[in-house]
C-alpha cells in the first residue's frame, strides 16, 4: 500500500464548529463528505465548506441521510423505494447545484448515520441505493464501509467503490461498527486512534474488539468531525501515514 484516502464528515454543525473544527480537518484530509442538511448543518456553513475544500484540492462528496435533524440522522426509519429515491434526489440536487455555483465538482457520495448502518446489513436497501446511483449518478464514487452489504452490492454492480475504515470506532466480529451505546465504541484518544489505524493497515483488514482480523482492501480512513479530539486524531493519522510512507490522495485518484 503506497496511497490512501483520508476523509471526514464536514459542515454538520454551526458556524462556530466549522471554524474551530471543520476547517482544521479540511487542512488534514484529502476528501470531505459535506452535509446535505438532512441531518445537520446550514446552507451558509455548507457553502463555506465547499469553497474551502475546492481551494485546498480536497475532493467533495455528498453526505446523505434520512431527514432527521432532531436526532442527527441516527434514527432508524422504515423505508420504501419512493422514500429512498426522494431523499437521494433532494440531497444530491442540493449539493450539486451549490457546488456548481462555485465551480466545484461533487465526486463521491457517502451515507450517514442510520441510513448507512441499515444499508450495511440490508441487501434490499443497498440494492435500491446502488441502483438509483447507477441510473442517475453513474460517475459518482460510492464511499462505503469495508465488508458491508453496501460495499458488496456496489462492487458487484461495477460502481466505483472506495472501501472505508474508521479511525475512531471499534468493530464487532462481523465487521460492523460497535453500537454507540456500547461503552468504548468511540475512540477519542488520538494515540489510540492512530494505533488502531496502524494495526488495520499492517494487518490489511478490520480488527474486531475480540482481536480477530477480517481481511479487506482499505482505500480510505475516516475520522468523524464530531468525535471528541477529532482534529488531534487527524494530526496523529497524518503523522502515521507519513511514517509509513503512504501518500494521501483524493478519491478520484483511485479510479
Amino acid at each position: 500500500m503506497n496511497k490512501i484516502n483520508f476523509n471526514s464528515d464536514i459542515a454538520e454543525k454551526d458556524h462556530r464548529f466549522y471554524e474551530s473544527v471543520d476547517m482544521q480537518l479540511i487542512d488534514k484530509i484529502s476528501s470531505a463528505n459535506i452535509s446535505c442538511l438532512f441531518h445537520g448543518g446550514s446552507k451558509e456553513v455548507v457553502s463555506k465548506a465547499l469553497n474551502y475544500c475546492n481551494t485546498k484540492n480536497v475532493s467533495i462528496g455528498a453526505h446523505v441521510s434520512f431527514l432527521d435533524r432532531d436526532n442527527f440522522g441516527r434514527s432508524q426509519i422504515n423505508w420504501n423505494k419512493q422514500l429512498i429515491h426522494e431523499i437521494l434526489n433532494d440531497q444530491l440536487l442540493f449539493i450539486h447545484n451549490l457546488a456548481l455555483e462555485m465551480s466545484a465538482t461533487v465526486t463521491h457520495i457517502k451515507l450517514h448515520g442510520a441510513l448507512s448502518n441499515m444499508a450495511c446489513v440490508d441487501q434490499d436497501l443497498s440494492a435500491e441505493i446502488v441502483g438509483y446511483l447507477k441510473k442517475n449518478y453513474p460517475s459518482l464514487i460510492l464511499l462505503a464501509p469495508a465488508l458491508s452489504e453496501l460495499a458488496k452490492m456496489s462492487l458487484e454492480s461495477d460502481t466505483a467503490t472506495a472501501l472505508e475504515v474508521f479511525a475512531d470506532r471499534t468493530y464487532e466480529a462481523n465487521g460492523t461498527l460497535t453500537p454507540r451505546s456500547v461503552r468504548g465504541s468511540l475512540i477519542t484518544d488520538p494515540k489510540s486512534a492512530s494505533e488502531h489505524v496502524r494495526a488495520m493497515l499492517i494487518q490489511k483488514g478490520i480488527i474486531s474488539r475480540a482481536g480477530d482480523t477480517l481481511k479487506t482492501d482499505i482505500h480510505s480512513i475516516c475520522v468523524h468531525s464530531d468525535t471528541p479530539n477529532s482534529v488531534e486524531i487527524s494530526e496523529q493519522i497524518c503523522i502515521l501515514l507519513e511514517e509509513m510512507k503512504i501518500k494521501q490522495v483524493t478519491l478520484p485518484e483511485f479510479f
